[in-house]
C-alpha cells in the first residue's frame, strides 16, 4: 500500500477522532443521558474491504483508545472499536456480492453499494457497534432496559449523523 492510499485513511482517523473527541462527547454530556452519536466507527467501516481482520480489529482498538484518551471511559471504546472490526465482516456479510467483495472494491461506501444497501449494512454495523459499547459500559445485565433503550436512541442519532458525513465527504478510498 502506498502513502497515497494511506492518506484518506489516516485523515479520516484524525478527523473523525477529533469530531467525536471535541464536539460529539461535549455536546453528549450538555444536552442529556440519551444524547450519544458514536461517529468514529465510520473509520472501521471505511476501511478497505479486503483488509485481513487482524488489522481491522487492532485498528478499531487504536481508534477507540484514541478516544478514550478524551474522555474517562476507561476503555471501553477501545473495547467497542476492536469488538467492530473483528464484527464488520459479519455485519457487512449479508450485503456482499455473491461471489464476496473482490479486490477492485475499495471500501463499502455508496458509491459502491448504492444509498439503500450502504445504509442497511451501516445501520446493523453502527448497531452492533452500539450495543457492545452500552453492555460494557453498564456491564451488568440488570441495565438491559437501559442498555436498550440508550442504544436505540444513539443508533437513531447517529445514523442521522452517519447520513451527513457521507453525504458531506462522499468516501470512495
Amino acid at each position: 500500500m502506498n502513502s497515497s492510499a494511506i492518506t484518506p485513511h489516516v485523515l479520516r482517523f484524525i478527523g473523525l477522532v477529533a469530531v467525536q473527541s471535541l464536539l460529539l462527547n461535549q455536546m453528549s454530556g450538555s444536552i442529556g443521558a440519551y444524547f450519544n452519536v458514536l461517529l468514529y466507527p465510520l473509520f472501521i467501516l471505511f476501511l478497505p474491504l479486503q483488509m485481513a481482520a487482524p488489522y481491522l480489529i487492532l485498528l478499531g482498538f487504536a481508534v477507540g483508545i484514541t478516544v478514550d484518551m478524551f474522555v474517562p471511559s476507561w476503555g471501553i471504546h477501545a473495547s467497542a472499536g476492536a469488538f467492530s472490526g473483528f464484527a464488520r465482516g459479519l455485519a457487512l456479510l449479508p450485503f456482499a456480492p455473491k461471489g464476496g467483495f473482490s479486490s477492485k472494491d475499495p471500501i463499502f461506501s455508496p458509491a459502491l453499494m448504492g444509498w439503500q444497501t450502504f445504509l442497511q449494512g451501516t445501520s446493523l454495523f453502527i448497531a452492533m457497534h452500539l450495543l457492545w459499547y452500552f453492555s460494557f459500559s453498564y456491564f451488568s445485565h440488570m441495565f438491559m432496559l437501559e442498555i436498550v433503550k440508550k442504544t436505540a436512541a444513539a443508533w437513531a442519532l447517529t445514523m442521522i449523523f452517519v447520513a451527513l458525513y457521507t453525504a458531506m465527504f462522499n468516501p470512495k478510498k
